[in-house]
């Protein structure tokens, strides 16, 4: 299963009719799992820029609206969590 999610970082697309006109031009990044995308999509915003469209092949559609709720219910889940530590810490003997 791939996502492909659509964005844009600055002035590029300020209307969601603007982004529709340039959506051929633009590349796509894509993920194998929705919540790699919605992960990419929270750095984005966070970036200041637009998520516009999530796409899967699995016929997910989530608009910048739907993207943006998505989002604020599951900011925490989706926020990238540290490796565990499964080793101790070794310090000099300074």
């Amino acid at each position: 299963m791939t996502y492909r999610l659509w964005w844009t970082v600055g002035y590029t697309c300020t209307t969601e009719r603007q982004f529709l006109a340039a959506k051929p031009r633009l590349v796509p990044a894509v993920y194998e799992m929705l919540d790699d995308a919605l992960r990419r999509a929270a750095q984005v915003a966070r970036a200041g820029g637009v998520a516009w469209l999530i796409e899967g092949d699995d016929k997910t559609r989530l608009e910048r609206g739907q993207v943006e709720q998505t989002l604020r219910k599951r900011s925490q889940e989706l926020e990238p969590q540290a490796p565990p530590t499964d080793r101790p810490r070794r310090y000099s003997g300074q």
